[in-house]
């Protein structure tokens, strides 16, 4: 579970400002935030990683308070435990797939080489796994930035908009591959899209985000 209330405001000049100020909770399985452009999905991403100063609020994952302003704490990122896929997928680009994956793992040796060659076999990419990024297709790099966020069994998972770049058909494999790394991985998934196709695709729930307001949720059959 997943627990937020965040406030940001951005102002480029006394006439454009854009405040941000949500508040809502996620369980586990995937909570899509669908809105247009400029809505705010991203900054709530960043917010939560730690990779944005929010202006107030509380975020909680899994009854731990990472971030409140009342108390003044604020945990690192690097110590939140949350995966993030970033739209631009940020793959290190002179390491190989194996390399990018075993990046954040903190423990060395055989189990490292174990838990690399797992979730390697898991999301179809053991072919690829000496290749660096510039040599695999843009599917494969997909795989490898999903792999590297899941590896360490975060305890939340963050994407933005990671598929919108891949064609119909491989996205719907990829998404078929991460429903069946979530069945066996019962975290919450925040899914940040304006695409109401892979909104479908994935989502257990919706909030409706439209400038910096949420308007609405919605349950999703499955």
């Amino acid at each position: 579970m997943i627990e937020a209330k965040i406030q940001k405001t951005f102002a480029a000049s006394k006439r454009q400002r854009f405040t941000l100020d949500v508040e809502f909770s996620a369980p586990s399985g995937v909570t899509v935030i669908f809105g247009p452009s400029g809505a705010g999905k991203t900054t709530i991403l960043q917010g939560i990683a730690g990779l944005l100063n929010l202006d107030a609020g509380s975020i909680s994952i899994d009854g731990q308070k990472v971030y409140d302003s009342a108390a003044k704490l604020e945990v690192p990122a690097q110590l939140r435990r949350i995966g993030y896929v970033f739209q631009d997928l940020a793959l290190f680009p002179h390491m190989t797939a194996a390399e990018n994956i075993a990046f954040g793992i903190r423990v060395d040796g055989t189990e490292k080489q174990r838990m690399v060659q797992e979730i390697l076999e898991k999301f179809r990419i053991g072919p690829v796994a000496h290749h660096r990024p510039g040599e695999i297709s843009g599917g494969e790099r997909q795989r490898v930035a999903l792999a590297r966020a899941l590896v360490t069994h975060p305890r939340l998972l963050l994407l933005d908009e990671p598929f919108s770049a891949l064609d119909d058909a491989l996205k719907q494999e990829i998404i078929s591959d991460l429903k069946r790394w979530l069945k066996d991985n019962e975290i919450p998934v925040l899914f940040v899209t304006h695409d109401s196709e892979e909104a479908r695709a994935l989502a257990n729930r919706v909030l409706f985000l439209k400038d910096g307001k949420i308007e609405g949720y919605a349950a999703v059959s499955t």
